[in-house]
């Protein structure tokens, strides 16, 4: 089964971090990071649902006011996530403008602000009918790193070190689960909404003992059958795993953080992850606090991903373009020697 979730880096590897995630079956987008974002159109800056912030440095939050503005005056809610102090650097970026004629506005926008702590998430609301006063603030508990979680995906997050706090996330699609038509009708059962709560019921990992109805046609009469669901997942379902995918950004590579990483971004199919040194700028990087290009890929090797895809290259290292590639290759392949230059 393809993945319902389409992932791309919004800008070349030396301009701002930023990655969008489409859904190829719906109206509905994920951003993370809200840097330079002029290369989305406002069609795709509509279809975004949530936001997920790494860190509030101007190269991954500069974006806020566009994506505002291609959102002001729908009747939507936007919810955006980030790190400490979170709540406070949105608030300020709304009370930068003038709100005196929102009331003329039959729509109005709400932003959901949903802010990370160690063991807690605050979450606060504004509302463009309230001139985007700050409202409803409370906290929830932040279990497993999940900060959201819906019929069709799991999004999580852990707190790396930046000299500030900074987010990485790892998004992963749950079990595609779909009905074979044929083994359908050679059961003789007929089609309805009950498919629909089988479907459901795979997801939530029920018990293969768990008991189920199955309304079928037996001799031209309607009858109701009951299988197990263990039954129903042999005879009846195709079942395949999603899709896992990690983004990493504006982290220092030492043992606490390593593990946060490989923890957070294991066994994804791809690896989102930043690069703005290259292998033999090592103590530069610590001293920035971020990752090399043999960081990168060594992050990549232990996690056991499918697939690595760097980025957020340092400008002043544009004329290496391929070392950076060459070199995180390297690395997560565990190997030694020179790879031929990408094109």
């Amino acid at each position: 089964m393809k993945s319902a979730l389409n992932a791309s880096l919004i800008n070349d590897p030396f301009g701002d971090p930023g990655l969008i995630v489409n859904f190829l079956f719906q109206k509905r987008a994920l951003l993370f990071d809200l840097g330079d974002i002029s290369a989305l159109s406002n069609a795709e800056l509509l279809k975004v649902s949530h936001v997920f912030v790494s860190h509030t440095h101007i190269d991954h939050f500069i974006g806020f006011d566009r994506l505002l503005r291609a959102v002001f005056g729908r009747e939507k809610t936007l919810t955006l996530f980030g790190p400490e102090n979170f709540i406070k650097n949105v608030e300020g970026k709304l009370a930068g403008f003038t709100w005196n004629l929102v009331d003329r506005y039959e729509e109005s926008l709400t932003i959901d602000v949903v802010e990370v702590k160690e063991e807690k998430l605050i979450k606060s609301s504004f509302r463009a009918i309230d001139k985007f006063q700050q409202t409803g603030k409370k906290e929830v508990s932040f279990p497993n790193g999940v900060l959201l979680e819906d019929s069709s995906l799991v999004v999580r997050a852990a707190i790396l070190e930046h000299r500030v706090p900074c987010l990485g996330f790892s998004l992963e699609e749950k079990l595609h689960v779909n009905i074979n038509k044929g083994r359908l009708e050679t059961m003789q059962a007929v089609e309805g909404p009950w498919l629909n709560d089988l479907k459901q019921l795979v997801l939530e990992g029920k018990p293969d003992d768990h008991s189920f109805d199955v309304p079928c046609r037996r001799d031209g009469k309607s009858v109701i059958e009951q299988f197990t669901l263990g039954q129903l997942k042999e005879d009846l379902v195709d079942i395949s795993p999603g899709q896992k995918i990690g983004y990493i950004v504006d982290t220092v590579y030492n043992e606490p953080n390593k593990k946060r990483i490989i923890d957070l971004i294991r066994s994804s199919d791809i690896f989102f992850c930043e690069s703005p040194f290259l292998a033999d700028e090592e103590a530069r990087g610590k001293e920035r606090c971020h990752l090399t290009s043999h960081q990168a890929g060594t992050l990549a090797r232990e996690a056991g991903v499918k697939q690595l895809n760097i980025f957020h290259f340092s400008r002043k290292h544009m004329p290496h373009r391929e070392r950076f590639y060459n070199e995180a290759e390297l690395a997560f392949k565990g190997t030694t020697g020179t790879l031929v230059s990408k094109s």
